[in-house]
């Protein structure tokens, strides 16, 4: 796969799909692009985003003043909320101009600039120096990564010894026939995700790249409500989406988007993968 060609498709699905997201999806508060967790006393799908929000800040043990990187930012809702709730500092990246335009806006009209910063980076080579980072997260990003172990290694190289990642994303469970194969496929395809780890797979590129103290929490069904959610919304709009294609309104890519926002919901339910997160250390050397 062409790498350079690979990179614009992304800059484009988000582009493309940022009216979505905000229309649909995300509120001006949350500003959240991911699943989000529902808990036994969640109300309300706000409320589920910020807990996802909230597992990473406890899985990392944010502190005050820690420098914290935010690896695929999105429009920078979970770096602001950490630096409204723990006052650490956070450097957002990613590969959308777009997203760094609109993150930056929103950190100056939360008031937080002197605290989050957005920049055009890609995540497996960042040019940060060696050990700038307590603390890094990605959330939902590193699906999009041709090269998940180039992800990895960069995050050790930036992380300070005793330092944390976490990795809140999709991993495969087991596919299991052509029925498994076809959700898992349409939800790649269409999200612009090049593939998805098995969960060991990705737990031995963390060994491989001398992370310690690894853990996986299996979220699968506090992101199942989300999921259906989704699926739901969906299911009205690819009708929408087909006319609009019919008409030359819409891409081939928008309805291959809404597709796989369907097929999501197929890929969790029937445990084909989950919605986990890894947590792991550098150490002190």
């Amino acid at each position: 796969m062409n790498e350079t060609k690979y990179l614009n498709n992304i800059k484009k699905y988000y582009d493309d799909s940022q009216l979505i997201y905000r229309v649909f999806w995300m509120n001006k508060e949350n500003l959240a692009m991911h699943f989000g967790y529902w808990e036994d006393d969640t109300k309300n799908r706000h409320e589920a985003l910020i807990n996802e929000n909230k597992h990473v800040a406890k899985e990392l043990d944010i502190k005050k003043g820690d420098q914290i990187l935010d690896a695929g930012c999105g429009v920078g809702g979970t770096a602001i909320w950490m630096a409204e709730n723990f006052g650490v500092n956070v450097t957002g990246i990613t590969i959308v101009e777009k997203q760094v335009r609109l993150a930056n806006k929103y950190a100056k009209s939360r008031g937080v600039t002197n605290h989050v910063k957005f920049e055009l980076k890609d995540f497996t080579d960042t040019g940060y120096p060696d050990a700038s980072f307590d603390k890094i997260f990605a959330i939902e990003s590193v699906c999009h990564a041709l090269d998940k172990d180039a992800f990895i290694r960069e995050a050790y190289r930036i992380l300070k010894p005793g330092g944390k990642l976490c990795v809140c994303d999709y991993f495969v469970n087991e596919i299991r026939d052509d029925a498994d194969k076809h959700y898992y496929d349409a939800f790649c395809e269409g999200w612009f995700m090049p593939d998805l780890p098995e969960k060991n797979v990705f737990e031995k590129l963390l060994k491989k790249n001398n992370f310690g103290n690894i853990k996986f929490n299996d979220n699968t069904k506090k992101a199942l409500k989300s999921s259906t959610i989704m699926k739901k919304m969906s299911s009205k709009w690819l009708i929408v989406d087909k006319t609009l294609n019919f008409l030359h309104l819409a891409t081939d890519d928008n309805v291959k988007g809404t597709e796989a926002s369907i097929a999501q919901y197929n890929f969790f339910k029937n445990g084909v993968g989950y919605h986990g997160s890894f947590i792991a250390e550098k150490p002190i050397k």
